[in-house]
């Protein structure tokens, strides 16, 4: 990334000192910068100097602002503040809004940061009621009358750079100037100046980035500005108070597939004046969308509020680096998903837990391992929540199954899985597969159109794996197949819960709806979860009666899902008797399985499970489809494994399955985390940097 975008850029704006920029780079961009490219620093700080470029500020990790509790976010704008005016010696009035996302309230939030001006997409204007000829200006808005002055970012040029010839971005400039534009402000990804698919061949080896910096030079109706040489000299045009929102392109990736469609129906519909006007959900529609981005936001509360506790009479070194951690887990990338791959990517929500629980593992030394009853992830039921000193598990009333399992030696959440849903965008996929239009290898490669203009794949035949699934993917699914009928999936069912205490042991009893179990007369199910060992043994034990006059004859699976990073990595395997496997690589229909032995090199854990009776047991890879800058892509998200039983229940009679796991991990240290003000050189790249050291739209 840096060496076919950043370096590059930096390099075209030194050799280029009549063009001025302002530049945005996340705290860990920096950071990685300073330690491997101390060179592109130095011209920074050249540039910096003689007045050519302005570097903003914004939340270090990159979180969305309106996502984390106010403390973080102040604190996080604060830290990046710090650390540029440490490396380059001049403290950004500015910020950068990860993504462009607006609420109202962040006027008063960015004032408390130090911050005097941002970056907004033109449609947050245009959907405040404003006409395009009017954004040629700043603006000012406030929050319990706090100031923060907003710059309109011309959505026309973001379509325009880099993939059109440099003579279509300067008549769009003419225009605007003809049209009465005193300022016209472009902002958009560093990564399209080299990373994107085809840029780095446009941009840099076909000279349009040197193109297009002689002829801005060169212009005699436009000279090039800094924000805070424009905030300085030229006063807001007017007040505005803006809606929630953000890009219209992120507005609508937070639309479930049928929404999307109606969404753009209604758009394409309207005139370009009136278009802007058909309102988007706002960026935490991607948590009602996701019930895991979901879970894990309200995971990051709960750690963000024990830790502020704690800070206020500690501030050891301990709690400083826990703090770091915590602000990591809000790098935004993880919390939603569009084309830039997000909660799909499965070392991303590895690296947010890991962060996440390296902070709750200082938390947890003075715990007093309890369960609660709290509807943490706001969905309107309970769960059960379950923390103790070693780990902690949380049971959901959806399929009465263990949504999350936290080990806090290894910082890994076991169940950190992902669901197979239905996007818009596969039927975007399907259309160019039909049509034969699909670019694929070397022609994807070479295709220099943006990505919203032309769809890539990495491979072919990417249509046959759209399959979706009916709920979360936990541990502890139960389903049921009578004869050759359709399997009865309770996966997404909500079971009716009861904790029941005993020693050193909590036990929750679940039973599904009566009603799921109507095709079969007489059949009841009661499963009892157990927790125990501080959190570290979680187990199930199903009792399935027959109430009925006849018997019946049934198989019965329980379904657990495993997070591995990936599905190659030679330290992964699974056993079950005899027989390995890898993540990635199905096993079928394995029988008599008493225990099944997990591990994971990766990421540091070992999970056994202990089967009575024995079952007959398979292991398959999960599979999802997502888009991305270099096209639509299979992404491995989790490994199923299933147990099966084949089982008789005579009249007013029972049978009893169970499965005891117990898991370990191995003890990984807190990664050290850089002061925020010292200018000291990083030794290695923050793992998931590629992501959240992006130059932000």
């Amino acid at each position: 990334m840096a060496e076919r975008a950043y370096a590059p850029l930096v390099a075209a704006l030194y050799r280029h000192p009549e063009v001025k920029a302002t530049l945005h780079f996340s705290g860990p961009l920096l950071d990685w910068l300073e330690g491997n490219r101390p060179d592109v620093i130095g011209d920074l700080a050249d540039l910096v100097k003689r007045g050519q470029i302005e570097l903003l500020s914004g939340g270090y990790y990159e979180p969305i602002l309106v996502g984390v509790p106010r403390r973080d976010a102040v604190g996080q704008i604060r830290a990046l503040t710090d650390r540029v005016a440490a490396i380059f010696g001049r403290r950004p009035l500015g910020a950068w809004l990860a993504e462009r996302v607006w609420e109202p309230h962040l006027p008063s939030v960015l004032a408390e940061a130090g911050v005097a001006y941002t970056i907004l997409d033109e449609e947050h204007f245009l959907q405040g009621g404003l006409r395009r000829e009017e954004l040629g200006e700043s603006f000012i808005t406030e929050d319990q009358g706090f100031p923060l002055v907003l710059y309109p970012a011309n959505s026309r040029l973001r379509y325009l750079i880099p993939f059109r010839d440099v003579g279509q971005t300067m008549k769009e400039l003419r225009e605007r100037q003809a049209a009465g534009a005193k300022l016209v402000v472009y902002a958009d990804d560093g990564e399209k100046f080299g990373a994107w698919p085809g840029t780095y061949q446009r941009v840099h080896k076909d000279g349009w980035l040197e193109d297009f910096f002689t002829q801005i030079a060169q212009a005699d109706f436009l000279e090039t500005t800094t924000l805070e040489d424009a905030w300085i000299f030229q006063k807001p045009s007017r007040r505005v108070y803006l809606p929630s929102g953000t890009y219209h392109e992120m507005g609508e990736w937070s639309l479930d597939a049928g929404a999307a469609r109606r969404f753009a129906q209604a758009r394409n519909a309207l005139k370009e004046d009136l278009a802007s006007l058909v309102a988007l959900p706002p960026w935490r529609n991607f948590l009602a969308k996701y019930p895991e981005a979901n879970a894990l936001h309200k995971r990051m509360l709960i750690v963000s509020e024990e830790l502020a506790r704690r800070s206020i009479l500690d501030a050891s070194p301990e709690v400083r680096q826990a703090q770091q951690n915590l602000w990591r887990a809000q790098t935004n990338d993880v919390y939603w998903h569009g084309v830039f791959g997000g909660l799909y990517l499965p070392h991303l929500r590895a690296d947010a837990y890991g962060s996440l629980l390296r902070a709750e593992r200082l938390l947890a030394e003075r715990r007093v391992a309890s369960g609660e009853q709290r509807d943490y992830d706001i969905d309107g039921q309970d769960e059960y929540l379950f923390r103790g000193n070693a780990g902690a598990v949380f049971v959901h009333v959806q399929g009465g199954s263990v949504i999350e399992w936290d080990i806090y030696a290894s910082a890994t959440n076991l169940i950190d899985t992902l669901a197979r849903r239905p996007e818009n965008e596969h039927e975007q996929l399907r259309r160019a597969d039909k049509a034969g239009k699909v670019k694929v290898g070397k022609a994807a490669e070479k295709e220099a159109k943006s990505i919203h203009e032309v769809v890539r794949a990495k491979e072919r035949g990417l249509v046959k794996l759209l399959e979706y699934d009916d709920a979360r993917r936990a541990f502890f699914q139960d389903s049921f197949t009578v004869g050759r009928d359709e399997p009865v999936s309770l996966h997404g069912l909500p079971y009716q819960l009861t904790p029941q205490r005993e020693a050193r042991t909590v036990s929750l009893i679940l039973e599904p709806p009566a009603r799921a179990l109507a095709s079969v007369p007489g059949l009841g199910i009661r499963k009892d979860i157990r927790i125990a060992d501080e959190g570290l043994a979680a187990g199930v034990r199903y009792r399935l009666r027959n109430d009925g006059e006849d018997s019946i004859e049934l198989t019965f699976t329980s379904t657990s899902n495993v997070a591995f990073v990936g599905e190659a990595n030679p330290g992964d395997l699974i056993t079950l008797g005899t027989r390995k496997t890898v993540p990635g690589k199905p096993l079928e229909s394995v029988r008599n399985v008493t225990e099944i032995a997990v591990h994971s090199e990766a990421r540091h854990f070992d999970i056994t499970f202990a089967i009575d009776p024995p079952a007959e047991t398979s292991v398959q890879p999960i599979y999802a489809v997502a888009n991305s800058e270099e096209g639509f892509e299979r992404l491995y998200e989790q490994t199923e494994i299933a147990c099966s039983w084949n089982v008789t229940i005579e009249p007013d009679s029972h049978v009893d399955l169970e499965i005891r796991a117990t898991a370990l991990g191995q003890l990984v240290e807190p990664e050290l985390v850089k002061p925020a003000a010292r200018r000291k050189r990083a030794t290695a790249v923050p793992a998931g940097a590629d992501t959240v050291a992006r130059a932000r739209r």
